[in-house]
């Protein structure tokens, strides 16, 4: 349940210029929020996390029950968007707009998962049954959006019209952090991951074996501080925890072509053969290196992984009391849609009468 209130102004001037802003927001009145009981509240909390943001938890509160859910209400989550246009038509020949989107949106989870169990092993939450407000995965903060488009009457010869569409959206949300896995001591598949100051991280590493290959501590935490320092956020969160969907994949943009052509049958014009061509995602067409479509996958809630695995829960110990990971490099933080980045021709007839 949400309460949502909207509004629009529209301002046309005598030479046909219209000016267009709208404001949209929605504030949440009754949300859904997950929660698991079966949970000892007796916290403990690693030797890093000075603050006590990140409680780590062991034992059940009944042992019978492996997972035991609420599923409640809550309040807290909005969302808003403010858009401006122009656009401006010349008879009936040439028309042209373009509109600008500024947007975010907050939640506690988004909800969308196929079960209640799902819904809260993949909350990604420093406290996942308290969890706080933050981004939430369809926080798409800019658009752009434009388009042309030309009509040519040719008499007899029929109708032309040639159409460019284009679109530029600001990437989509993630989650830096650990996956398939948890180092709270709960059944969940995501955890928001602290990253530790330069000097800090050797204290998260043991030297391990991997193939017949010894790898040092010092090896691990220096691969690790590379990949921190190769990535703006990340290097920011530096002695901190990561925060959800504060990721961004890149900006998507994509140009469209849309040329069809009328074939008058009678003298009214009012029985025609259209003959159409679209061609989508002109813009690799022109450079095979735009038009690429990012997306992050949901296979665990947009969550992309720092690269740090627990070795067992309870986390073998490090002294004084930091957990032990490996290190393994985690690649791109997103994916590529190969089809959806591919420049794409459809062609089409149709018969009005």
């Amino acid at each position: 349940q949400v309460l949502r209130t909207s509004l629009g102004v529209d301002y046309t001037t005598a030479s046909q210029w219209k000016f267009t802003l709208e404001g949209i927001y929605t504030k949440n009145i009754k949300d859904v929020l997950f929660q698991q009981l079966n949970v000892q509240d007796n916290p403990t909390y690693y030797a890093y996390d000075t603050k006590h943001q990140q409680p780590v938890y062991s034992g059940t509160v009944d042992p019978r029950f492996s997972n035991t859910y609420l599923l409640s209400n809550t309040s807290k989550g909005y969302r808003y968007s403010l858009t401006g246009s122009i656009s401006k038509s010349i008879a009936d020949v040439l028309q042209a707009s373009v509109s600008y989107t500024y947007g975010a949106s907050k939640d506690l989870s988004n909800g969308v998962r196929n079960s209640m169990e799902s819904n809260w092993q993949l909350n990604q939450s420093l406290v996942p049954n308290n969890p706080a407000l933050a981004n939430s995965n369809f926080d798409i903060r800019n658009r752009i959006v434009s388009s042309i488009s030309y009509n040519k009457l040719w008499q007899k010869a029929g109708r032309t019209n040639v159409s460019l569409f284009f679109s530029a959206q600001s990437g989509s949300p993630f989650t830096y952090g650990i996956v398939n896995n948890s180092v709270q001591g709960l059944p969940q598949q995501v955890s928001l991951a602290y990253i530790p100051k330069r000097e800090e991280a050797v204290r998260f590493f043991k030297d391990r074996v991997s193939g017949g290959q010894t790898i040092t501590a010092a090896q691990q935490a220096q691969a690790f501080n590379e990949l921190i320092d190769g990535n703006k956020y990340l290097s920011s969160r530096r002695g901190d925890f990561t925060e959800r969907n504060k990721g961004r994949t890149p900006w998507n943009v994509q140009a469209d072509l849309h040329v069809s052509h009328d074939i008058f049958v009678n003298a009214g014009g009012k029985q025609f053969f259209t003959i159409t061509a679209d061609v989508m995602n002109l813009t690799n067409l022109l450079n095979k290196n735009w038009g690429i479509q990012y997306f992050s996958p949901n296979t665990f809630n947009s969550t992309s992984s720092v690269g740090l695995t627990p070795t067992l829960f309870p986390p073998q110990q490090n002294a004084g009391g930091y957990p032990v990971y490996e290190f393994t490099s985690p690649g791109k933080p997103y994916s590529i849609d190969y089809y959806g980045s591919r420049t794409q021709l459809q062609l089409g007839a149709r018969y009005t009468f």
